[in-house]
């Protein structure tokens, strides 16, 4: 009678039986899938291998923790509150670290500063940079808010943005910047260009002297971000430029790619 006490009262046979029985909720909530939305009870059994009494006791578990509910047919479904969680796994999935060793291989690669830019309401904000480690460089804080209407990354933002929306925000970039209203048609008809041919570039929009080429980093949706050089004008002549286009949109398709499968 006192060993069975004993027993009873030992913690790590209880941890060992608590351990156990979560992984077997954890095994039950994990059945859920695209390709499997719906379990029964009986399914949910089956599938982690455990008597249907003790199914049972799970689902309580995963009902009063609001991971599932009951569809209303006898089935039982993720609930609403596992979209949150999902959306926190997204959130976690950090952009510019993911980003930041290709950006800083390009940087060392070509010598000049690079740039990750996401739009934030009517702006382009730096989210991350890799300086050059020439003498002469171009430095950009992160942090940095460019008008979406100049520059080469805010440009390629603004390209990929519903036609609706482009309209709307070049009509508010004319209230605030009335010189630019007589550039409005000519970048109406670049931004088409952008969106055909993938990249954008501009020389001195916003700095004097300074030359900027973009490319755009994508996921399932379509363009998130814009990478770009900044560089100065004087060491990019026309083949400097091509071959920073080309090294720039190896580098955006591999942060794609790295970015849309853990994004799917």
């Amino acid at each position: 009678m006192i060993k069975r006490t004993t027993a009873a009262r030992d913690g790590t046979n209880r941890t060992q039986v608590v351990d156990g029985s979560s992984r077997k909720i954890l095994r039950a909530l994990l059945a859920f899938s695209t390709e499997r939305p719906r379990h029964s009870a009986e399914s949910l059994s089956e599938q982690i291998g455990v008597p249907l009494s003790s199914t049972y006791r799970y689902i309580g578990i995963l009902r009063e923790a609001e991971l599932i509910d009951e569809d209303g047919r006898g089935s039982f479904v993720l609930a609403p509150r596992v979209i949150g969680l999902a959306q926190a796994a997204r959130a976690g999935t950090d952009l510019s670290s993911m980003a930041r060793p290709h950006m800083k291989r390009l940087a060392q690669d070509v010598g000049e500063t690079v740039i990750l830019l996401r739009r934030s309401g009517d702006r382009a904000v730096c989210i991350e940079r890799a300086e050059s480690s020439s003498r002469i460089r171009l430095t950009f804080e992160v942090g940095t808010a460019l008008p979406l209407h100049r520059g080469a990354g805010p440009k390629l933002l603004l390209a990929y943005q519903p036609q609706a929306e482009i309209e709307q925000l070049l009509e508010d970039a004319i209230l605030r910047d009335p010189g630019f209203g007589q550039h409005r048609k000519a970048l109406a008809h670049e931004l088409t260009t952008i969106r055909e041919e993938g990249w954008s570039e501009s020389h001195a929009e916003i700095t004097p002297h300074v030359y900027a080429v973009a490319a755009g980093v994508r996921d399932g949706n379509g363009v998130v971000a814009a990478i770009s050089f900044v560089a100065p004008a004087f060491r990019t002549p026309k083949a400097g430029q091509i071959n920073l286009r080309e090294k720039l949109q190896r580098a955006a398709a591999a942060i794609s790619k790295a970015y849309s499968a853990v994004n799917l």
